[in-house]
């Protein structure tokens, strides 16, 4: 089997849409790494993605030596991403694929290039279907998560081990409206629990203003219960909940009933 480098190679350049995790961050290195200024990394900003998390890109671009271009858009001025279907994430991909190929024409890169990885196809992911015009190497390559993590850690990448997160729409139910107001409540009550100490955690956020934390160290959440409380109130929130279950990604993807 050729191997991912002599794949990229062949591609002679390559525009990889970049998040700065671990998954795209490999694929910017192995881009830049086998193309040099033929590679770019596109990071989309978006009301849905945190400001942090673009400013890491952007760090971890730099560290890289890649090339960077940030591409705006607002999902959120879309109605029929804002009314939240189950699928949301395909005309989401849509949009952005729009946006990024526009980009690309324009600067006369061959190939757009993204991070998923072969363990993505094992969930609900309808933006795959989407991005038929877009190359998944790690797919191709049946590359999952654990041995991305692996590459990633071999050639020093930081962020090697970093949790997986998903835009901010991914808090909401399916058919719950979507809002930047909402929005934006999700975005500051997990920087508060970020900025707390809690590492994996999500605030999902269900009908009546009710805010259901997800989060691995439960034991944590229950100590700090009553601050926790008090901030998300005042933020918004008229109720506060805690999953028992913990921080599980893309849990409400069991509401689907077809796949």
């Amino acid at each position: 089997m050729r191997s991912i480098e002599q794949e990229i190679k062949d591609k002679k350049s390559v525009a990889v849409m970049f998040s700065g995790g671990v998954d795209s961050t490999l694929l910017a290195k192995l881009a830049h790494d086998a193309l040099g200024k033929d590679a770019i990394a596109l990071t989309v900003v978006s009301p849905l993605i945190d400001p942090r998390e673009i400013e890491e890109a952007k760090e971890i671009a730099e560290n890289i030596g890649i090339e960077q271009t940030l591409i705006e858009l607002n999902e959120l001025d879309d109605p029929y991403f804002t009314s939240n279907p189950p699928d949301r994430c395909y005309r989401c991909r849509i949009l952005r694929n729009i946006r990024v190929k526009e980009w690309a024409e324009e600067r006369g890169i061959r190939t757009i290039a993204d991070g998923l990885n072969y363990d993505d196809l094992k969930d609900y992911r309808p933006g795959i279907k989407a991005s038929a015009d877009v190359w998944h190497p790690f797919i191709e390559l049946c590359m999952g998560k654990e041995e991305i993590r692996e590459r990633a850690k071999a050639l020093g990448l930081k962020n090697w081990n970093k949790p997986g997160n998903a835009c901010f729409a991914s808090r909401f139910p399916y058919n719950f409206e979507l809002n930047k107001e909402k929005v934006d409540l999700v975005r500051k009550s997990e920087n508060f629990l970020i900025e707390m100490g809690f590492r994996s955690v999500r605030v999902r956020y269900f009908p009546f203003n009710l805010a259901s934390i997800e989060t691995e160290d439960i034991e944590k959440a229950l100590l700090f219960r009553a601050e926790i409380v008090s901030a998300l109130r005042s933020f918004g929130f008229s109720f506060v909940a805690l999953d028992l279950e913990g921080f599980q990604s893309g849990k409400l993807n069991r509401t689907v009933t077809f796949r």
